[in-house]
């Protein structure tokens, strides 16, 4: 059985319609999920609710998420304080729960955190994770993008994608990651499942002297994109037959994506070593999340 990396399958918030390889290379990936509807309505609340209760992995660190754990309105206030409330944000906290919840991933840099904290305008990775196979580290680097139109977003992530794999900006993302010290807390959370010797491993892959040739070899990058969606406008309820058209439809934009990412990403050096997961969610409508969204956040301050 193919491993696509998906690690929890049952009792997730948003149902998986599809997790599945694109195509024979084994290292693409579809994982499509949507949301459910309640009294005939795409449920907006489980949506809106699903990003607040992310929010502090992505706007705090880990010792900031764990002084505040018994003190949920402040933990949400000091995540707030971290946010420019972009729409870009919602999809960028999305990514994050997605990894956490569906894929077991470490939230090693909380980028938002970083982003605001420590003034880096360079633009980077949305995410950094990490996952553990057999004892061995993944290392995650992902793209997420909110869009009104599928396609658009399908050509902008690929662009985002294509300047991040340069050796530069992988070895910032490095550096960020060695410099945050969350990896250091997490290793010591799951010493008992990852050896000292892949510990040491993946700390040598970090280090600014070793080639971004062998931070390839364990490179996955998740591409997340929410987009606004016709299909899932038209009906009311989490019906098989909407199950069936958001499945073919995901599987031709899946097809579409890893096409424009061989075609454009050719020229990277090693690029077949890395594993690329498309990450597909229809809503029905952008805007009104976006507004949802900046008003959950005024009322939480």
């Amino acid at each position: 059985m193919i491993n696509t990396y998906v690690k929890n399958k049952n009792n997730v918030t948003f149902e998986i319609c599809l997790d599945s390889v694109v195509d024979d290379s084994c290292s693409r990936f579809l994982l499509s999920l949507i949301n459910d509807y309640e009294e005939g309505e795409w449920n907006f609340d489980k949506f809106n609710n699903y990003i607040m209760n992310t929010l502090a992995e992505t706007a705090l660190s880990k010792k900031e998420r764990e002084a505040l754990r018994e003190e949920p309105y402040s933990l949400i206030k000091q995540s707030i304080a971290n946010l420019n409330q972009k729409e870009g944000e919602v999809g960028e906290i999305f990514l994050y729960g997605i990894m956490k919840k569906y894929y077991d991933a470490l939230p090693i840099v909380p980028k938002i955190f970083y982003k605001q904290n420590i003034n880096d305008n360079a633009k980077g990775a949305d995410s950094v994770h990490l996952t553990i196979e057999n004892q061995e580290c993944h290392l995650w680097l992902g793209e997420s993008k909110f869009y009104t139109d599928i396609t658009d977003a399908i050509s902008k992530a690929t662009k985002s994608i294509k300047d991040l794999l340069v050796k530069d900006k992988l070895n910032k993302e490095k550096s960020i990651i060695t410099n945050i010290n969350d990896l250091e807390l997490y290793m010591e959370d799951k010493k008992d499942e990852v050896s000292e010797e892949n510990i040491n491993k993946i700390k040598k892959i970090l280090r600014q002297e070793t080639s971004i040739d062998e931070l390839k070899n364990i490179l996955h990058i998740p591409i997340s994109i929410i987009y606004q969606c016709e299909i899932t406008k038209q009906y009311n309820e989490l019906s098989e037959e909407y199950k069936q058209e958001i499945a073919k439809f995901h599987q031709e934009k899946a097809k579409h994506a890893i096409t424009k990412i061989t075609n454009e990403l050719n020229t990277v050096h090693k690029v077949e070593k890395i594993k690329f997961h498309i990450i597909l969610f229809p809503v029905p409508d952008k805007e009104k999340i976006q507004c949802d969204f900046t008003k959950k956040l005024e009322i939480a301050k």
